[in-house]
C-alpha cells in the first residue's frame, strides 16, 4: 500500500472538554507558510520539498492569554480552574510547562515513528514568544497522549494563544501518504490508556523507550486499543 493509516482522537475527560468540538484534523505544515503562493522558488527545491513531507500542523483549541509571573503562568481572561486543567507547569525556575490539549495518534501499521516538533513555518503570537520541546516515538509500538510542552523565551512576558493558530508540528518519518482516520474516545479507550503513560515516583524510574515498546507488545495493549477505536470510528 502507499498510504499509511493514522488514527487519532482526543481526549473525553470531562476537565478538557474543547477537544471534541474543535480538535480538528492535523493539516499540512508546508500551507502554514506558502499558503496560495506558487511563485516562490524554493518550493521546488527537493531538500525542501522531502523535509516538509508529512509534516502536519496541530492548531490550539482555543484563546489564552498568558501572564507569566514569578510563580508560573496566570490569566486575566480564564478561571484558575481553567488554568488547573489545561496548563501544566514543569519548571517555574526555567519557564517551562505544556498545553495539555491532549491528543492520540495510534499507526495501523505495526511501526510508524512519529515526532513532535517546533511550528517552523509558522508565525504566531505563540511561536514567536514561546519554543516548543520536541520528541520521537513509534506510534505503531508506544501509545500516549500528547500534550505541547514549551518553554516561554527570555523577556516575555505575556503568551498569546489564539483558537486555530499552530502551536506545533507532527512529523511522520515515512515516505508512504499519511490517512488520518478520527475515532471517538469512549469510556473503555481512555481507561485502556489511563496508565501508559511515563511514571517518575520513587518506587518507577524513568526507562528506556524501547522498554515501553517491548512491554506494550508482551501486554498486547495495542491489539485492545484498535479493537475499541474499530468501534468508535468517526
Amino acid at each position: 500500500m502507499n498510504e499509511q493509516i493514522v488514527y487519532y482522537g482526543f481526549t473525553n475527560n470531562p476537565d478538557r472538554p474543547h477537544g471534541l468540538l474543535h480538535g480538528k484534523e492535523p493539516t499540512p505544515a508546508i500551507k502554514e507558510f506558502v499558503g496560495d503562493a506558487h511563485d516562490l522558488r524554493f518550493l521546488k527545491c527537493p531538500a525542501y520539498k522531502d523535509v516538509m513531507r508529512n509534516v502536519f500542523a496541530i492548531p490550539s483549541w482555543f484563546t489564552l492569554e498568558l501572564v507569566v509571573e514569578s510563580i508560573g503562568l496566570g490569566s486575566n481572561i480564564v478561571s484558575q480552574d481553567f488554568l488547573d486543567n489545561y496548563i501544566t507547569t514543569h519548571s517555574e525556575k526555567k519557564n517551562v510547562y505544556a498545553v495539555e490539549q491532549s491528543m492520540m495518534c495510534i499507526a495501523k501499521d505495526d511501526s510508524l515513528l512519529m515526532t513532535q516538533e517546533p511550528a517552523s513555518m509558522t508565525d504566531n503570537s505563540f511561536t514567536r514568544s514561546c519554543g516548543v520541546i520536541s520528541g520521537t516515538f513509534d506510534i505503531g509500538k508506544h501509545f500516549r497522549m500528547l500534550s505541547c510542552a514549551f518553554f516561554v523565551k527570555q523577556g516575555v512576558n505575556k503568551v498569546n494563544i489564539n483558537e486555530d493558530d499552530s502551536l506545533y508540528y507532527l512529523r511522520f518519518h515515512t515516505d508512504k501518504k499519511i490517512k488520518f482516520v478520527p475515532f471517538f474516545m469512549s469510556p473503555k479507550f481512555e481507561s485502556l490508556i489511563l496508565n501508559l503513560g511515563f511514571q517518575n515516583t520513587n518506587s518507577n524510574s524513568w526507562k528506556p523507550l524501547e522498554y515501553y515498546y517491548k512491554l506494550f507488545k508482551k501486554k498486547n495493549l495495542k491489539k485492545l486499543l484498535v479493537e475499541e477505536i474499530k468501534k468508535n470510528i468517526l
